[in-house]
């Protein structure tokens, strides 16, 4: 080997090193960030220009707060920033992350299923987005929830999922003006939600809500606890005549 090719590639080995010390300089929650960052395609008030790779950690960023002991970053505040993207798979590497608020933006795309390994997160807002897709599943899996769980002005389709019913009894949960269908689920503390949680849904049906489903007595956990609810000369209240007995506490049609 010549030494002019020995010389290209030790400059070509010492710009490789000092790439990498750059980009490790900033800690792995910052890379994350980054990730987000990369993830919008419009931000017209510049709210995230002090987010920059020549930083150690994220700390000092818009909306970002750390912890002082570790300097991981607990919370992401970004709401009303005219923001345009989409949330990255990157988001569920911020395992501190105690509080997200994306809301009164205008993210799109499903909601990651990378959201529910964020084990402390007490309060998720991403309302007011055009986020679409089904609702996770896995968002259960969020069990220190504690505040709110907002996902409401949304472009959510498909049906509740029953494990929303596993968040602890104490999450304020808003689903309101998505496009969600379906019966919603009695179990665990959806039994706790009011019917503004729900309103906006034309196509959502069932208790809490008036809107009825085909079977509304399996709907009411009320009427089930009532069975014996007079009717007159056997006419349903939607006016189909129905011979019914009771059986264990819970009413069948024949």
């Amino acid at each position: 080997m010549d030494s002019l090719s020995v010389d290209g590639l030790l400059k070509f080995l010492s710009f490789f090193m000092f790439c990498i010390s750059f980009s490790s300089s900033l800690n792995p929650d910052g890379l994350s960030l980054l990730a987000l960052k990369a993830a919008i395609v419009e931000d017209p008030t510049q709210a995230l220009i002090s987010w920059a790779d020549s930083d150690s950690t994220p700390c000092r960023w818009t909306g970002i707060i750390c912890d002082h002991t570790h300097q991981r970053v607990t919370s992401i505040s970004l709401s009303s920033k005219n923001l345009t993207g989409y949330i990255p798979s990157e988001i569920g590497a911020l395992s501190f992350l105690m509080f997200l608020d994306l809301s009164q933006n205008s993210f799109s795309g499903p909601l990651p299923h990378h959201v529910a390994t964020l084990q402390n997160l007490v309060h998720l807002d991403i309302s007011s987005n055009n986020f679409n897709g089904s609702l996770p599943e896995s968002l259960s899996n969020l069990t220190h929830l504690t505040g709110t769980l907002n996902l409401s002005y949304n472009a959510f389709s498909g049906e509740i999922p029953p494990s929303f019913g596993q968040f602890p009894v104490m999450v304020s949960l808003d689903l309101r003006h998505n496009n969600l269908t379906g019966k919603i689920p009695l179990v665990g503390s959806l039994l706790n939600q009011g019917p503004t949680a729900f309103s906006g849904n034309p196509y959502l049906c069932g208790f809490p809500l008036s809107t009825p489903c085909t079977e509304p007595e399996a709907q009411n956990p009320r009427f089930l606890n009532n069975p014996q609810k007079p009717e007159k000369d056997g006419v349903s209240s939607n006016g189909i005549v129905e011979n019914r007995k009771v059986n264990g506490g819970a009413v069948t049609v024949l």
